[in-house]
Parts: C-alpha cells; structure tokens; sequence
C-alpha cells in the first residue's frame, strides 16, 4: 500500500475523480464542507481532475461549492449532457423538443407537478396551471417562466426535470414515469433519489459523459474514482472499476459499487477525497478494511 508521504511525491495513479452531489457529497440542504473542499484543492494542485458528475447544471453545483471554481474545471453536469474539461465547456447534449411538450401535455392537470427546462438562451415551466405551480417550494420560484407546453421554446433544451412537489402526495410518479417513457421513446427519466425525475436522450446517463471525458482527457477506466448514491449513478458506478457508495445509497448502488464508505450525513466522500490526496489508490485498502471491520 502507498503510504502518505509516497503517495505525495509520486505520479499519482488516480487521473480522475468524480462524485455525485445531493446525498453523495452534500447532505441535504448544505454545501460542501470545509474538509471536502480542502481536499479537493490538494487533488487539484497534484494534477488530479475532480469534478461534479451531477444532474444540475453550472450555477446550482457552483454555489453547492461556495463559489469556488477550482472545484469545477471538470465536470460532467445535466447527468453529463454538459462535459467541462480544463474549465471549457467541450461538449453539449441537447433533448428532442417534441418529446418534452408531450410530456409537460401528459401532466398539465395533475396538481404539483410540472416540467422544468433550461437551454443556453433561458429557462422554462410547462405542465402546470400557475395556481398549482404556486403550491409548490421549487416551481413557484420560477413562477414568471411558466408557459403553455405548445409554448416551450424551440432552442435546444439540455437540462429538463420531471417534479412531483406539493399536491401530488396521491399520485404514483413512478406509474406517471413508466407512461411518459412509453408515450416519449426519444427520452428516458431517471431518478436522483426523490420524487423527481432527471429527462435524459434515450440511452443517455452520466456514463455516456464519462467515455467522452475519458477520451478528452486521456484516462483509462482503472484510473477513474466515481462516487454515488442513486438510480442516476447506477451506470457510471458500473462503468469504472473503482465505484463507491456512500452508506446511504440505494440497494441497486451498493450492490454495484466495488468500494463502500460511511454516509454524506458524516461528509464521508469529504473523508474519502482527503484518502486520495494523502494515499492515492491505497484509499481503497483502506475503505475496504473499514467496511469488513478490520
């Protein structure tokens, strides 16, 4: 195993870090820690890539990193629809517009649901009437963006979401889900670990950002360090050999995931990044043992 002092002067054997936000890194409601962000800094300056793999896009994951942008020069954002290498934006996946106004067209009557959609050139809510938008803690904020579903713009759209807020305790958003997918065959909706649906390319998930990353940056798949906790984790935790889950993550994430560590409540991947500034690979060793209880 490298121990600390190696692994500082050494090449580092980790080209590539990547973690999931909500509930990965950050605990609900809260940015990154002092810890993480330390640590993060010290992978940076050792020539590491570390970066956000997210379904948000740039402004949200930036203020989850107090605004520092040294911790987004790389990143994969909108479930890797929107690649970040040395700080550029060097790839960009858009969705199939028609498919998004059948979607919003299919919710319009259901009570705290609606369709959000940002694009470069601005933002939109559809599938909603403003009095039930106005029920709920998200959509209401972006109130003044509301607009009939035959009304969603035709620039290309990159980010989109499916949300179940306030009102729509009754209905069954993963039924709602299975019928848009099969009335949309252009998109797919996963799920970030709560009522909400990220809208992705049929086909499309943050591992398809990740291969066009690697070819970017020229890392192999065993030099890649993914951490997550969701559904929309799954297929990049499946895609790396050095997969972890954090203690909360679902049962489909921790049977997948190779490593496992404590849990975001604990800034768990804050502990994990501080591993690999200090140990490179040998944080794995050092995870494992952990979680046989050695």
């Amino acid at each position: 195993m490298l121990d600390k002092a190696s692994a500082e002067m050494g090449a580092a054997m980790i080209k590539l870090v990547l973690t999931d936000m909500d509930m990965t890194l950050l605990p609900y409601g809260r940015p990154a820690s002092d810890r993480a962000l330390a640590a993060i800094h010290r992978l940076v300056d050792r020539g590491v890539c570390f970066g956000p793999a997210s379904g948000r896009d740039w402004d949200s994951v930036l203020e989850s990193f107090r605004g520092d942008e040294s911790c987004m020069q790389t990143a994969l954002l909108s479930n890797g629809k929107k690649i970040y290498a040395h700080g550029t934006l060097v790839n960009q996946t858009s969705m199939d517009r028609s498919n998004i106004v059948t979607m919003a067209e299919m919710v319009h009557d259901l009570p705290g649901v609606y369709v959000s959609g940002r694009g470069d050139r601005g933002g939109f809510i559809s599938g909603s009437t403003y009095e039930s938008l106005m029920g709920t803690t998200w959509g209401s904020r972006r109130a003044d963006e509301l607009c009939e579903p035959a009304d969603i713009p035709d620039w290309p759209i990159v980010t989109a979401g499916l949300h179940f807020e306030e009102g729509s305790e009754e209905i069954d958003n993963n039924e709602w889900a299975d019928r848009i997918r099969a009335a949309c065959p252009k998109l797919d909706l996963i799920s970030p670990g709560s009522r909400m649906f990220d809208c992705v390319p049929k086909g499309w998930s943050k591992e398809s950002g990740l291969r066009i990353l690697q070819i970017i940056l020229a890392v192999d798949a065993d030099e890649v360090v993914c951490f997550g906790d969701s559904d929309n984790d799954y297929k990049i935790l499946s895609a790396v050999p050095h997969s972890v889950a954090v203690a909360n993550a679902n049962d489909r994430v921790r049977a997948v995931a190779r490593h496992h560590i404590g849990s975001c409540e604990d800034d768990a991947v804050g502990y994990a990044l501080e591993d690999i500034a200090d140990l490179d690979e040998g944080a794995f060793e050092k995870w494992d043992r952990a979680y046989r209880g050695a």
